[in-house]
């Protein structure tokens, strides 16, 4: 007798638990999969951060955790992982009643993009672990890993020929309401500038500086058409890397700095377009806008881009070209560009392979080593 009643209340217990489990095992379950950190450097190590919250009294014995994320990080834990055109996670946890679980799953960021967690699959066993239930949830979080900065002693040389070119093309007009100071007279100087005062009080003449009419700004032109069949991927690389390094450079200088180009934003799909800004933010901007570029559009819609300033050129605006792709036609903007007294720079990335020799002054050329790529 005692044995029938005891099968009747475990039977009772086993069917109030199923129903319990068909009814709440996801009730209270929450799950956040994200990443450490929103922005990164090339090198930089992260994690991902999976947190499992469940804030009920019924226990999961086996819960299963997939979500798939880039293949380019590379990981220090490639178990229960599967890699393929994505990096594909399953991991497994046991969570109590009301318990909180973390786990860090940690990576070295490699290669400049914008990485998403857009979905998390999970698949959880009851107390009995007879039963399973299988659910897919919401989750967002996003990274951007920014292009590399270049920092070489070829690039400090070619920074300083922009800056010494852009100083000679500066307004010779001065703005006689933005005083800079005051430094002894020279030949050169008119009187009309000789401070009194301070000639006075040093017993030799001084004279008043101003600031120019019209301060500079840089504007970065991207070109990715390389004209390269094999290794082209690399010189893109290269390009977006000289634009991020040319607008870290510039803005540290306080010169005001605008990004546009021929590279496509993989979420909007529009054209690279960063407005002039010298905010303390406006490097991650411009950053955020090339770690996004995807695929690109050909030389011909470069040089539609590169003709819009051509006809509304600004002398206050210093250009420089990124391009791999020399073609004829961009050397004719760019010369008209020159001729019309503005700053205008072009720097080619080419391989060492195939030589280059510049035809034109203002072309500054970036050798990479094909062998190394």
């Amino acid at each position: 007798m005692q044995l029938i009643i005891a099968i009747i209340v475990a039977t009772f217990l086993y069917n109030y638990i199923q129903k319990l489990y068909r009814r709440m095992w996801d009730e209270k379950l929450n799950i956040d999969i994200s990443f450490e950190d929103n922005c990164l450097e090339p090198g930089n190590e992260s994690n991902i951060v999976e947190v499992i919250n469940n804030d009920k009294f019924l226990p999961l014995p086996i819960l299963h955790v997939k979500f798939a994320t880039s293949k380019t990080f590379d990981y220090f834990d490639e178990e229960n992982a599967v890699i393929t055109d994505r990096y594909y996670r399953n991991d497994v946890f046991s969570v109590m009643g009301n318990k909180k679980v973390t786990r860090r799953l940690k990576f070295i960021a490699t290669k400049r993009g914008f990485f998403t967690i857009t979905g998390v699959n999970i698949i959880a066993k009851d107390f009995f672990i007879t039963r399973t239930f299988a659910k897919s949830i919401p989750n967002y979080s996003e990274l951007y890993v920014f292009p590399g900065k270049i920092n070489t002693d070829y690039y400090e040389v070619m920074c300083n020929s922009i800056f010494g070119e852009i100083e000679t093309k500066r307004s010779l007009f001065e703005d006689p309401f933005s005083f800079r100071g005051i430094r002894e007279y020279n030949n050169n100087d008119s009187m009309s500038r000789i401070n009194w005062r301070a000639s006075a009080k040093t017993g030799q003449l001084m004279v008043n500086q101003y600031g120019h009419t019209a301060e500079y700004r840089v504007k970065l032109f991207l070109n990715l058409d390389t004209n390269y069949m094999l290794k082209s991927y690399a010189v893109e690389e290269l390009s977006i890397e000289l634009i991020s390094s040319l607008a870290k450079t510039f803005l540290e200088k306080n010169v005001p700095v605008m990004v546009t180009g021929n590279g496509r934003d993989i979420v909007t799909e529009e054209l690279l377009n960063v407005d002039f800004g010298l905010a303390k933010n406006h490097l991650v901007t411009i950053d955020k806008g090339l770690a996004r570029i995807g695929k690109h559009d050909t030389n011909e819609e470069f040089l539609d881009i590169l003709d819009k300033d051509v006809r509304l050129l600004d002398d206050s605006i210093a250009y420089v070209v990124v391009s791999a792709y020399c073609s004829e036609e961009l050397l004719l903007k760019l010369d008209y560009i020159a001729s019309k007294g503005m700053s205008v720079t072009l720097i080619v990335p080419y391989y060492d392979v195939d030589g280059f020799l510049p035809k034109r002054g203002y072309i500054k050329g970036w050798e990479v080593k094909f062998d190394e790529v």
